[in-house]
């Protein structure tokens, strides 16, 4: 195991596919980075805890355990020229400038919805202020036309 820049011999006590416990004589601390081979497989991870000689590790890939307990090579084979560093793999290629204008897009897009909830949210109320406005006038209005109109039936049955 190498903790730090020292190497050292190292117990293995548990493992889980993200992380193990074990123990060292090689004094590492919360936070440092450590590397353990075994035959063909390499665990890197950071120290998360320690007490004594124990520490628990979380790893940054996931543990093959069943090769790594049979000691035989992993199912994959990580490509020797870029090493077995995760963040050297193929990605997608995304420059900064599609990056500015895909949050320009979304920007737009979300001025866009909160420009329209505020219009009808202005609607609603603008129509529910001119309802009540204009409610006692036509009540008015309704209750002359009714009155005239019960008047011009009586007076033509006279």
């Amino acid at each position: 195991m190498r903790c730090g820049a020292d190497w050292g011999d190292v117990t293995i006590h548990n493992m889980s596919s993200r992380g193990l416990l074990a123990t060292s004589e090689t004094e590492c601390r919360t936070g440092t980075i450590v590397e353990i081979r075994r035959i063909h497989h390499v665990i890197v991870g950071r120290v998360v805890w320690q007490k004594g000689l124990y520490f628990g590790i979380r790893t940054q890939d996931r543990i093959d355990i069943d090769g790594i307990v049979a000691a035989r090579p992993p199912a994959h084979k990580p490509d020797t020229r870029s090493g077995t560093d995760r963040r050297n793999a193929d990605r997608p290629s995304v420059s900064i400038a599609d990056r500015e204008a895909g949050s320009r897009r979304f920007a737009r897009a979300f001025q866009f919805a909160v420009a329209i909830a505020v219009v009808v949210a202005v609607a609603l109320i603008l129509a529910s202020e001119v309802s009540g406005v204009l409610s006692r006038p036509f009540a008015v209005i309704g209750a002359h036309l009714d009155g005239s109109a019960a008047r011009s039936t009586d007076g033509g049955m006279r």
